[in-house]
């Protein structure tokens, strides 16, 4: 596959007494057809790293390619890259939608001829045909669809989202994201998004790109990163003669799920995958009777929790990127 987006040792540093380092080294590739999830807690460097990929924000240092192009080249960007950054807040309120397309379609400078075929085609995507109302009379939903459709419009091949569904109800979420899907499925566009809804990203994402303290601290498919954890929690049952020793759940912080006629299941998260052994040794000299484990495997918004709290708390992961 092409590379879209080629990111190289970003970093932005803010002028301030003493200087503020928003994005610390960030490299990243996006290629033809994915969907890129960019994730982080508050601050790690998303938006930051956002701006500058499209020219907003100076970058500090690295290099920013779009399609082999410096984005430097602003012209080349602007026909290459629609971003929607701030939500439905870029349109205009008192249009309806097709006269939101249109204008954009003339800022852009679009061809008459190319500006019908495209109006036309992004108000059929988004079901917005029959939809004549100002768009401030319309559901956040709708709002967010004129908003797509307006970035859409002047059909670049890359389209930047941020926190595409931030704000929507639970219909208009699941309405909402089948549409990002097809944009890359059957429209061909690539994207790169961000948000903090891990079942928008675990729908949508192809790949994620965890930062933490502006570093790119994780990255991989979705399975990929629950399975970085698969080795080191697991879920154990077993059966005891007696009542478990308080000092051997306190020295491997055993998490007791349930107890039962001398039956316990508890949750056992691992430093180290040679551990299990240790630990079952330990539990058979208590004359205990294993009954069964279990890798532990968790969903992508727990993984993504152990990963920031690894990488200690709110801030870079070891091994990841972002600020938000």
């Amino acid at each position: 596959m092409a590379t879209v987006l080629s990111v190289v040792g970003l970093k932005k540093t803010y002028p301030a007494n003493p200087p503020v380092p928003a994005v610390r080294g960030v490299d990243l590739e996006v290629q033809q057809g994915e969907i890129v999830a960019l994730l982080g807690p508050n601050g790690a460097g998303k938006t930051t790293t956002i701006k500058c990929i499209l020219n907003l924000v100076r970058p500090t240092a690295g290099q920013v390619q779009v399609f082999g192009r410096d984005h430097g080249d602003l012209h080349f960007l602007y026909r290459h890259v629609a971003a929607v950054l701030e939500g439905n807040r870029n349109i205009f309120w008192r249009l309806s939608p097709r006269h939101n397309l249109e204008v954009f379609a003339a800022y852009a400078g679009v061809p008459a001829r190319q500006a019908r075929q495209s109006i036309a085609r992004w108000l059929a995507f988004f079901g917005l045909e029959a939809v004549h109302a100002e768009v401030r009379h319309l559901s956040r939903g709708n709002q967010q669809k004129v908003a797509l459709a307006s970035a859409l419009v002047r059909e670049t091949p890359l389209v930047m989202l941020d926190e595409p569904t931030l704000g929507l109800d639970v219909e208009a979420k699941r309405e909402l994201v089948p549409m990002i899907r097809r944009l890359a499925r059957q429209e061909g566009k690539t994207i790169l998004l961000t948000s903090h809804q891990m079942d928008v990203v675990e729908a949508l994402a192809d790949r994620v790109v965890i930062v933490q303290h502006g570093q790119v601290v994780a990255q991989g498919s979705p399975a990929a990163l629950r399975r970085l954890f698969a080795a080191q929690a697991y879920v154990v049952t077993v059966r005891l003669p007696a009542a478990l020793p308080e000092e051997v759940r306190a020295r491997w912080r055993l998490q007791v799920l349930r107890q039962a006629d001398g039956e316990y299941a508890f949750k056992v998260t691992l430093a180290q995958e040679a551990d299990v052994y240790r630990l079952l040794d330990e539990m058979k000299a208590l004359g205990a009777t294993l009954l069964s484990v279990q890798a532990d495997l968790p969903d992508l918004e727990e993984a993504y929790v152990r990963l920031i709290r690894q990488n200690g708390g709110p801030g870079p992961l070891k091994g990841a990127d972002e600020s938000g």
